[in-house]
């Protein structure tokens, strides 16, 4: 498994590195890349604020941070057994990371950043908006640690969507030794009108209704578990009623995750009954950290 890791000069990175090493991820080998952009004066030709020399006095020495940085990083993952290169890149940050990532055939892109406001910036910014809608690869966003004193736990949310059922194969690929236990939560949210439509060819359900609903779900959601198997980690099934956006957040609060799975995109026909794709809502607007899933069509 090849990953991009985007590494800034603010350490913003480094939750994300933690999550990778906690993960376990199978085969893996590690791309460390960070980009220097352009230098250029504010207001050019209207308030000349800096000569040009002292732009590139400053650009070259941002250049060597960020090579001293890479050089640092370099030797401490190796020294822990990882397969490491780096990458000093020139440019638009969004644009080389996802140019990298498509040029090293990498798997996952993995950001990271801290709760700050800045953070939010972050996130709202060029590179978090290009991965979530340009990359091919899936996408490991990191906002704080993986505890170092607790179990892993996860919460993987899922629509039953074919698309998503195929974000699960690639799950089952990138093969995360390091979570110890998975909570499958399927959220719906159902009206008479809906469940009049499901149970029409079936008169004897309606009288289980919502109930019927929720077992049928919670069927699907073991299958999953059994398909998840090979990942060695415990496995329960959470249907929750409601909107899928609290109900997660309520899942992952009774679960006690410190990491949201979930598909880049992905509707089942039952759209309206069940999950849907929420990931960038929980991508840009929740503190929580994420691995999205993307995998081709």
């Amino acid at each position: 498994m090849r990953i991009v890791v985007g590494v800034d000069a603010e350490g913003a990175y480094q939750p994300a590195l933690a999550w990778i090493e906690a993960l376990r991820f199978e085969r893996l080998e590690l791309i460390l890349a960070s980009v220097v952009e352009t230098l250029r004066p504010p207001l050019v030709g209207v308030i000349p604020l800096a000569s040009s020399e002292t732009l590139a006095q400053a650009q070259q020495a941002q250049q060597q941070a960020a090579r001293e940085r890479l050089e640092t990083l370099h030797q401490q993952l190796t020294a822990r057994g990882f397969a490491v290169e780096t990458a000093l890149l020139h440019g638009t940050p969004s644009t080389k990371l996802l140019e990298l990532a498509d040029a090293r055939e990498a798997d996952l892109i993995a950001i990271g950043g801290t709760r700050k406001g800045a953070f939010q910036a972050f996130l709202s910014g060029s590179v978090a908006r290009a991965a979530l809608s340009a990359a091919r690869q899936s996408i490991l966003l990191a906002y704080t640690p993986p505890p170092e004193s607790q179990p892993l736990h996860a919460v993987l949310a899922t629509d039953h969507s074919e698309y998503n059922y195929r974000c699960i194969e690639l799950l089952l690929q990138f093969a995360p030794r390091g979570i110890q236990r998975i909570a499958i939560a399927t959220a719906f949210s159902l009206d008479e009108e809906m469940l009049q439509l499901l149970t029409r060819n079936a008169p004897a359900v309606q009288q289980s209704g919502v109930e019927w609903i929720i077992e049928q779900l919670h069927e699907r959601n073991r299958q999953v578990c059994e398909r998840l198997r090979p990942l060695n980690a415990s496995c329960e099934s959470m249907v929750i009623e409601g909107l899928p956006i609290p109900a997660i957040r309520a899942a992952m609060q009774e679960a006690q995750a410190q990491l949201l799975i979930l598909g880049a995109k992905g509707h089942s026909l039952l759209e309206r009954l069940s999950l849907g794709s929420v990931s960038y809502h929980f991508a840009i607007g929740e503190p929580m950290n994420l691995l999205i899933l993307r995998t081709t069509e």
